[in-house]
């Protein structure tokens, strides 16, 4: 199938999160045919994403505020920008040179994730709706590097013993030296979790920077009533969002939702009273759609659904 079949009003509804499970269904098997294909994929997708960038929902910016650089300078002075590709693991990047002291401020539109390489070649995922500010370059060769987040991202950091790297979030301080871990910390919400993988991490309180903890592999640390809880990882899935996968454990009808509406950027309002005790397990693939999801869960729960005419909200009764 060649674009011409492949109508570009579903290829952007696909793009932003809107698309149907047969639409859904429909692009990743038109992308995943040919090599053609997945060209013309990506040359949509940069398209779309040039788009968003001019109605700056994608932001690259000075630090002076609101001066948001135009698309042949992002060009110029954009870190390393891989975004995902939903139905499959193909990325596209935009390339920057090292020009010193310049802030760089990703913001991912809701329904998207990105893959951001910082110049010291510390691996970032992003995941919908978060923000990520950085420098372009890391100069200081023997301070900390260090970037702010509101969000949630997924972090690989390059070793660097005399040059630890620190994530800001709104109440909590990470420092490493080289590691792996994920950091939930959207600042529109209190909660505040941090799960590592490898290494190790140490986690201080911004208000009372003396009040610290130190995470060990397979340990996560959650914001509960007040204070940091550290536990064993019980499940690794649901830290696999990078990887296009929607997984979720022992978790309420209601909390889901808002998950999904994190994820596939739509509204669910639930008016089915039965389901706020209704607990959920599952792994999907985030390109099987909402719909889909929602089909499944049916299986186990008495409820029904639609979306409005403009498939911005969705009613569940």
């Amino acid at each position: 199938m060649c674009l011409l079949n492949m109508e570009k009003e579903i290829l952007y509804r696909f793009f932003l999160g809107k698309a149907s499970y047969k639409e859904e269904e429909e692009v990743c098997n038109w992308a995943e045919a040919s090599e053609q294909n997945m060209q013309e994929y990506l040359k949509e997708r940069k398209y779309f994403d040039i788009l968003l960038v001019q109605n700056k929902k994608i932001q690259i910016s000075h630090t002076s505020p609101g001066n948001v650089l135009h698309w042949k300078n992002i060009i110029r002075y954009a870190a390393v920008i891989a975004l995902f590709i939903v139905c499959g693991i193909q990325i596209y990047n935009f390339v920057k040179p090292d020009t010193g002291q310049l802030m760089n401020t990703i913001s991912v539109p809701t329904g998207q994730r990105v893959n951001v390489l910082l110049s010291d070649g510390t691996n970032v995922w992003l995941n919908s709706g978060s923000k990520m500010k950085y420098p372009a370059s890391f100069t200081n060769k023997k301070g900390k590097r260090g970037i702010t987040l509101d969000g949630e991202g997924y972090f690989e950091v390059t070793k660097d013993t005399r040059r630890p790297f620190v994530v800001q979030t709104d109440k909590y301080n990470i420092e490493v030296l080289g590691t792996k871990f994920n950091v939930d910390a959207y600042n529109k919400t209190s909660s505040f979790s941090a799960a590592l993988m490898e290494g190790s991490i140490q986690i201080s309180e911004k208000s009372e920077p003396d009040n610290k903890i130190i995470l060990h592999p397979l340990q996560k640390a959650d914001y509960i009533d007040g204070q940091l809880v550290v536990d064993k990882i019980q499940n690794y899935d649901i830290y696999r969002w990078k990887e296009g996968l929607l997984c979720f454990e022992h978790i309420a009808f209601n909390d889901l939702m808002k998950e999904f509406e994190k994820t596939y950027d739509i509204q669910i309002i639930n008016e089915n009273k039965h389901l706020d005790n209704y607990i959920c397990s599952g792994k999907f693939r985030i390109s099987d759609g909402v719909d889909f999801i929602l089909q499944v869960l049916q299986r186990d729960a008495d409820f029904r659904f639609r979306r409005n005419e403009n498939n911005t909200i969705i009613y569940i009764k």
